[in-house]
């Protein structure tokens, strides 16, 4: 992979509104980025206790705003993508088929071991290896396509960061990528620049000062974001030049 692939992480951070959204995808262009990477579906999905529920349901966009999301992207040549959270409830399944057979889909890290989703691997499916679990290199050899991903699943993140993904580079000759829940720019850097890291995948907001979901405060604004693939960018020049 030549030039580091760089992805905006939107995630929910649109607090259920398509307008922002759409807001997130036209900034992402403006910084440079190569992807905007959202998360769809329901809140049984996207929570992870049936508590918090209620509290997640401000977050769908339901069929109609994640397509609203696709064309927006198409029309400002800003590629899009998903990862899918749903309960696998028959009548979620139908739509969020769509959204798995995009060119590029996401597993999230704690997806990682759900082999449902395996059907829907290709090469540019993006795989987060959650950081903080036993590690089993069997589930890996069953993932024969796709990008993998380091994840420190906190949030936000601390060091150490990379201790795993340096075990798994002694197991395995393929690039790997940094998935950055940190507060500020300089991890993902690091990640580049230190470890070699070709894709990395950095939480984007308009405004850490948003209230609602925790991902804002780790997330990179535009300014900072802007900083970051700007910074990138001519340490891929530098190392393409060096022959590396």
């Amino acid at each position: 992979m030549n030039k580091t692939l760089i992805i905006a992480e939107a995630g929910n951070n649109h607090e259920g509104s398509a307008l922002t959204a759409f807001e997130l995808l036209n900034k992402a262009k403006d910084c440079g980025c190569d992807l905007v990477k959202f998360q769809a579906g329901i809140a049984e999905g996207f929570a992870r206790e049936a508590k918090d529920y209620e509290r997640y349901k401000k977050y769908e966009l339901k069929d109609e705003g994640y397509q609203q999301i696709l064309e927006e992207g198409y029309k400002i040549g800003m590629p899009v993508f998903f990862s899918v959270w749903s309960d696998w409830k028959d009548e979620t399944e139908n739509w969020l088929e769509k959204y798995r057979r995009l060119e590029w889909f996401k597993i999230a890290s704690r997806q990682m071991f759900d082999q449902r989703n395996y059907k829907y691997i290709t090469e540019k499916t993006i795989i987060s290896i959650p950081h903080n679990e036993v590690l089993n290199y069997d589930t890996i050899d069953k993932i024969k396509k796709g990008i993998l991903l380091h994840c420190v699943s906190e949030y936000p993140a601390i060091k150490p960061m990379f201790n795993r993904l340096e075990d798994i580079k002694e197991h395995y000759d393929i690039d790997l990528g940094f998935s950055d829940h940190s507060i500020g720019i300089e991890t993902a850097f690091e990640a580049v620049v230190k470890h070699g890291c070709r894709v990395i995948e950095k939480h984007f907001t308009l405004d850490h000062n948003t209230e609602g979901l925790r991902d804002h405060r780790l997330s990179a604004n535009p300014r900072e974001m802007s900083t970051l693939v700007e910074a990138v960018r001519i340490y891929d020049q530098e190392r393409l030049k060096n022959g590396s």
